[in-house]
Order: C-alpha cells, then structure tokens, then sequence
C-alpha cells in the first residue's frame, strides 16, 4: 500500500503548469461574468418569490450555496472520515 505514494519526479502535470491555471482561472471569471449579465437580461415574469425578482439573484444565490457546501463538507470529513491506515490495520 505504501507503494502509492511514490515521487514521480518534479514535473507538473498538465493542470498544474501556469498557463493552464491563468486560462482556466480566467475562464472561470467570464463565466461568472456572463451569468451575472445574463441576470439583468433575462427575468423572471412571474417569480415565486420576491427575491427571486432582483436581477442577479441567482448567480448570487449559486456562489453562496456552492460556498456553503465546500466550508460544510470540510467539518463532515472530521466527522465521518477514518484515518489513513484504516485497513492496514485489520490485516
């Protein structure tokens, strides 16, 4: 099992070079973008909620679920998660 963990050299792979990371980041921010836009654009005729009606609400409420979700799963990994030598120990 300790055989997984082997340095295989120093060479990044192809998501970690920084020309990806800076195209990927940038990608990730007009896309962001454009739904943001895109909520001033397209409205809701009849929304179910009050809420629902300011322009940017779902981009906004999005970011903040997403956000919710990342920071939750953190503190349930604590909770639920064994250690690493789990199933060494029982052989």
């Amino acid at each position: 099992m300790a055989d997984q963990h082997k340095d295989h050299g120093s060479d990044p792979g192809w998501a970690d070079k920084p020309w990806f990371v800076r195209l990927f980041s940038w990608g990730l921010y007009l896309a962001c973008a454009l739904a943001a836009a895109a909520g001033f654009f397209w409205k809701k005729d009849h929304p179910h909620f009050e809420a629902e009606g300011f322009p940017v609400f779902f981009a906004i409420y999005g970011f903040i679920m997403f956000f919710l979700i990342v920071v939750v799963g953190q503190h349930l990994r604590k909770l639920v998660g064994r250690k690493e030598n789990y199933y060494e120990e029982r052989e």
